[in-house]
């Protein structure tokens, strides 16, 4: 069985938002391996103690780290110093080989309907990847994301259990693709308390980045998660490996 931690980042408002966006991302990692994956995250997060003085215990956050706020902040770094740390933690995930990411990014402002649910058609993407994913894998999955939106969560996945259907990409009759391998109810984990959740937080903005650059954080960082992509996500659609991006 795969476990999914999935976490947010920018903003589900559609009128008088901060952000355009909507990523949500998720870190996949196998039973198997999630022993091993903890402790070589354990040692990863004495690695930044030792070579930029963040704490194990410190939240790795993104929006601290880029704005050096909350457990950051007393590290005392440059913003290139916490850059680095930044991409250091995507390259763990890489050299690792236990994990693997996805994202999905709603880009608000091309939405018409300006009552969609952003969050839900983020979800629903997302689950309909993660079947696939199970279902190419002969595998179950079980999902944490932080916590927050728990009832909402744990009711669209009990829906698309029962009901799921989703377009065919060559045309023709959409396909019947009910999220069955996606086992049990989502459990809920808070962020500071879970590294795995962490990561996937980190994912999210650099995703966000990766098709929406900034001045100082560019579409490079992203591209250091390398192998840890779920490629297949968007293979038929196109754009950023590993990204979903709606709408076109």
């Amino acid at each position: 069985m795969f476990f999914a931690y999935f976490d947010e980042s920018g903003d589900t408002g559609m009128e008088r938002s901060p952000t355009g966006t909507f990523a949500l991302s998720c870190v996949l990692l196998h039973d198997a391996n999630w022993l091993s994956a903890l402790d070589q995250t354990i040692a990863f997060r004495r690695y930044l103690r030792d070579n930029f003085r963040i704490s194990p215990r410190a939240e790795l956050k993104a929006s601290w780290l880029i704005h050096n706020k909350g457990d950051i902040r007393p590290a005392g770094l440059t913003y290139p110093a916490r850059l680095a740390a930044y991409r250091a933690a995507l390259r763990f995930q890489r050299k690792c080989g236990l994990f693997r990411s996805f994202t999905v990014l709603i880009d608000k402002t091309k939405i018409q309907r300006r009552d969609l649910d952003v969050r839900e058609t983020a979800w629903q993407w997302a689950i309909q990847r993660l079947e696939r994913f199970g279902t190419d894998r002969k595998d179950n999955i079980h999902v944490l994301p932080d916590e927050g939106h728990g009832e909402f969560i744990r009711k669209k996945i009990r829906a698309m259990r029962r009901f799921s259907r989703v377009p065919s990409a060559f045309g023709g009759p959409s396909l019947d693709r009910k999220a069955q391998n996606i086992v049990e109810d989502s459990s809920d984990r808070r962020s500071h308390e879970s590294y795995f959740i962490q990561l996937a937080d980190l994912n999210a903005y650099a995703a966000f980045r990766r098709v929406f650059p900034g001045a100082s954080f560019g579409p490079d960082v992203y591209e250091e998660l390398g192998e840890a992509r779920v490629t297949e996500v968007n293979r038929l659609s196109g754009g950023p490996t590993g990204i979903v991006v709606w709408p076109k």
